[in-house]
């Protein structure tokens, strides 16, 4: 009988092998790194490679002493299917009793009875305060249109805006003015122009501290304000994950 070519993996399976083979060389960095850059984007995977996922990343977390990160993904794991077991023959005796223990005191939201009850729907909330502040990094007020506080963004970028804008006037006013009182000879008209050169120079350094205070004030905002509408349902988002070897990031496009 003739034999085919093998069955080439699919992608979700072959993320969730490769992180399965580093976790078993021991490799927790990248196992870790991987398991999250996948999570990162849930619709790629099924149901049961999700499960997969967090289960390993709580095997990870466990296996670097960190066992309030390994109960939380173990949860996670749970919370896709109640009635997960590790294998004994891959994961170590110590794991799984840690295991068996988070699934005997987890509670589910709502509970299943049977493995054939729908699984839970599997919802990620991205936190937007990175990108958002990002993107105020580059623009002010723009962070804050990201998140969904639209008035909060329009006045930041009106400030900024217009701080950065008569900061621009004022300096090439103080260059004029500085031209002018260089060019002249007579006394009184020197002392005049450096006045005018010294009243621009004063307001074209405020301007600017302004500016950079409307900077400061939307990028800190960013960073640490929560926002009003998660970043769930946008469609075009701004992304920066690890990956073997640093990390990477870009503009990417969701389907609807």
């Amino acid at each position: 009988m003739a034999v085919g070519p093998a069955r080439a993996q699919a992608p979700g399976e072959a993320v969730v092998a490769a992180v399965r083979a580093a976790l078993q060389q021991f490799a927790y960095a990248e196992a870790e790194q991987q398991a999250r850059a996948a999570l990162a984007e849930p619709e790629r995977f099924s149901l049961d490679q999700l499960t997969e996922l967090h289960a390993l990343l709580g095997q990870v977390a466990y296996a670097q002493g960190e066992d309030v990160e390994a109960r939380r993904q173990f949860e996670a794991a749970l919370s896709l299917n109640p009635h997960l077991t590790l294998d004994p023959l891959l994961v170590s005796p110590k794991i799984i009793a840690f295991f068996e223990e988070v699934k005997r005191t987890w509670t589910p939201p709502e509970a299943r009875t049977s493995p054939t009850d729908p699984p839970p729907r599997y919802v990620v909330v991205p936190d937007p305060r990175p990108a958002a502040a990002l993107r105020s990094m580059l623009v002010p007020g723009w962070g804050q249109l990201y998140k969904g506080e639209r008035r909060k963004g329009r006045w930041l970028l009106g400030a900024w805006v217009g701080t950065a804008g008569a900061t621009a006037a004022a300096h090439l006013a103080r260059a004029r003015a500085e031209d002018a009182y260089l060019a002249a000879r007579e006394p009184d008209r020197i002392a005049d122009r450096y006045q005018r050169f010294d009243r621009w120079h004063k307001l074209r350094n405020n301007l600017a501290l302004a500016a950079a205070g409307v900077w400061v004030v939307s990028y800190v905002d960013a960073l640490v304000a929560a926002g009003s509408v998660p970043a769930v349902g946008r469609r075009l988002d701004l992304y920066v994950v690890p990956d073997g070897s640093g990390w990477h990031g870009g503009l990417r496009w969701r389907l609807p």
